[in-house]
């Protein structure tokens, strides 16, 4: 992949990023509620990182599917 394509990608996911973490973050806290009662529960870091990871992952598969007709 060249460097557009790379730059594309982390364009993509800076503008992805927030909505696609605030939806798991809510959904998140739906089943935290749902499973222990009110309250507000955190994400583990490691979760929060998952998340980015499979944006990323998805980004770039994407992009070589695209590249690769």
């Amino acid at each position: 992949m060249t460097d557009k394509d790379w730059h594309d990608i982390w364009e993509e996911f800076a503008w992805q990023h927030e909505d696609e973490r605030s939806r798991r973050h809510n959904k998140f806290q739906n089943e935290m509620v749902a499973k222990h009662g009110a309250g507000h529960y955190y994400m583990d870091e490691d979760e929060d990182w998952n998340i980015q990871k499979d944006m990323i992952q998805k980004l770039v598969e994407d992009k070589l599917k695209e590249k690769n007709g």
